[in-house]
């Protein structure tokens, strides 16, 4: 009995810590996953398709399209982030935060190539764009 108390305070707090996100993204997407870190930002924006190669080079290059749900308009930016085989963020791959416009019920297609070679993952982030 003690080792399911255990095992379920363990799985309670895993599951807790991989909850916490920083507030300054909207939302993420990996291969097609929301990750919703601002539920009335991402309740608009949804992922109609997401795909990726890998160059002869070595190079990673992602393609995400994304849709507005809404009638009006979202300013926003994304970045793209990449990672290594492990999942590990790639050292020197870091990308700027780009604008975006997205006009009511229009799609967009985002795309990142990774800066360094042997990418095996990516993964895209937008936010709310404050105008300060």
């Amino acid at each position: 009995m003690k080792f399911l108390v255990h095992t379920f305070s363990a799985s309670a707090l895993i599951f807790a810590a991989g909850c916490l996100s920083s507030t300054s993204a909207g939302f993420s997407a990996e291969k097609g996953v929301l990750h919703v870190e601002d539920r009335r930002f991402a309740s608009h924006i949804e992922v109609v398709q997401d795909q990726t190669t890998i160059g002869d080079n070595g190079f990673m290059k992602a393609q995400v399209t994304l849709r507005n749900t809404e009638k009006r308009d979202f300013d926003c930016q994304y970045c793209f982030t990449w990672k290594d085989k492990d999942g590990l963020t790639l050292k020197g791959a870091e990308t700027l935060w780009t604008p975006l416009m997205l006009h009511g019920r229009e799609e967009a297609v985002l795309q990142g190539i990774c800066p360094v070679p042997h990418a095996a993952d990516y993964r895209l982030v937008l936010r709310p764009f404050k105008n300060k």
